[in-house]
């Protein structure tokens, strides 16, 4: 099966491969569109930009200002008033991930037989809804069971958007567009820090709600209006999208442009299909990739900064607004990433360096007995670890983008298998008890970025290998 595709629709020219695979069409690191782009093509991708990109991106941003809001909560009060002086931050960060990880895969999958449409932005609104109830809780039993179903409904947005943009989007755009729906995440931890200062400063304790509260209420008043805007503008997939803002023509000219891609529609999901996912290097490699990458950057997940800075006395303001430097470290590194990934498909370089900055900061705050203004500068450079995530996941789309349902379980599993260990992995080696000084934990980070240097190039080798097969 495959795209039809009217005579008319195809694009007057694409981008052009040169024998090796590399692209041989490059155009300016600022420029947003291909040289070989039609003004057509042109067109049809500011109206994607404007329908998908704008809801992902709002809806991630949404997101992430609940899901950072319990770290922040934590140093603003929730930590006394619920009592917590063990590892419960830890625990409700567990109990988020496990209901996470429990529906992401067949969420994902079943999401490709129905529309996009409508499972993304019906999930937002449940997650909106268990978002609200966050705010009532009186004791962390309580918000344990409630974190639980958020990561549940929350489960399959990440990959299915990643997917979702590998229906419309060719892979010299997809860096662009997966770094600017991440960066959403990286925003939505700078706007937790200062919608919570604010609220601790201005709302608390107004109507006789503490000001961490408030957070919660927030983010639930920015989570439904996202939704119903996303039932209004997403289009469904290319090969049933109804014309509705895009016009048929959009969609068949967007048909042709997969196709050209060899990005093949979707099939039937059969035991067939499985196995042979499941028995393909591409499953495997790219999953135990995705270990390593997922689990490198906790050293800016595991609350590192804030619960230092609160030990060296700074203030609750204070804590709130330096930790948005690391978020801000993250988004340059994304943009910059995704820049140099899509115009100078620089993917393996981009990918190794990262590592190797990682694992200097990883050193540094392993020594520890350093000056303050190096440590600052550890924990900030640590941010760049996220920087090459939409770089792996466009990667991982164009490795599989023969294949609509192998894509949506790769994609889902890297996900997936890689935030599995970091429901449980952080117990034992980012324990809350050990911090600001998490020895293990910063040991344990170097030893994963250079495990993912390693995997890197045996990825980089089967892929090589399979582009000469491709071009034979």
């Amino acid at each position: 099966m495959s795209f039809p595709i009217e005579k008319d629709s195809q694009p007057q020219s694409t981008d052009v491969f040169a024998k090796d695979g590399t692209q041989a069409t490059i155009g300016k690191w600022y420029q947003w569109f291909s040289p070989s782009d039609t003004p057509e093509e042109r067109r049809l991708i500011m109206k994607l930009d404007a329908l998908i990109m704008i809801f992902v991106f709002l809806a991630y941003w949404a997101k992430v200002l609940d899901s950072s809001a319990t770290s922040a909560a934590y140093v603003s009060g929730m930590k006394e008033d619920l009592k917590l002086f063990g590892n419960e931050l830890n625990y409700l960060n567990t109990t988020y991930m496990v209901g996470y990880i429990t529906l992401q895969i067949p969420l994902t999958v079943l999401m490709t037989r129905f529309s996009a449409q409508y499972f993304i932005p019906g999930a937002d609104l449940i997650w909106g809804i268990l978002t609200l109830a966050q705010y009532k809780v009186t004791n962390v039993h309580q918000l344990y069971v409630i974190r639980f179903f958020i990561g549940a409904a929350g489960s399959l947005f990440f990959p299915a958007v990643q997917w979702y943009l590998g229906c419309w989007y060719k892979r010299s755009e997809l860096s662009r567009r997966g770094s600017l729906f991440f960066i959403a995440s990286q925003i939505g931890s700078m706007s937790s820090g200062y919608i919570q200062s604010g609220a601790y400063t201005h709302l608390d304790g107004r109507y006789g709600i503490e000001g961490w509260r408030w957070l919660y209420i927030i983010c639930f008043s920015c989570t439904i209006p996202i939704a119903l805007f996303g039932f209004i503008v997403l289009p469904g997939h290319p090969d049933n999208c109804e014309p509705f803002i895009l016009t048929r023509h959009d969609i068949q000219l967007a048909r042709a442009r997969m196709a050209a891609e060899n990005r093949e529609p979707r099939k039937p999901i059969t035991l067939s299909v499985i196995q042979s996912v499941l028995t393909g290097w591409h499953f495997w490699i790219l999953v135990t990739f995705a270990f390593f990458f997922s689990q490198a950057d906790g050293i800016s997940s595991n609350s590192g900064l804030p619960l230092w800075l609160k030990a060296e006395g700074y203030s609750v303001k204070d804590i709130n607004t330096i930790t948005t430097v690391m978020p801000a470290v993250t988004i340059v590194a994304s943009i910059i990433c995704g820049i140099f990934s899509d115009i100078y498909d620089a993917k393996v370089y981009l990918i190794a360096v990262t590592a190797l900055l990682n694992i200097f900061a990883g050193v540094l705050l392993a020594i520890w007995k350093i000056p303050s203004g190096l440590k600052f500068f550890a924990f900030f450079l640590s941010g760049s670890a996220d920087g090459i995530a939409a770089v792996i996941y466009a990667w991982a789309n164009e490795i599989c983008a023969s294949n609509a349902e192998e894509r949506a379980i790769v994609l889902s599993s890297m996900n997936t298998i890689g935030n599995t260990f970091g429901a449980w992995l952080p117990l034992f080696v980012w324990k809350t008890v050990d911090a600001p000084r998490y020895l293990i934990g910063y040991n344990w980070a170097i030893a994963l970025d250079v495990c993912m240097l390693a995997m890197l190039f045996v990825l980089r080798s089967y892929w090589n290998r399979k582009k000469k097969l491709l071009q034979n």
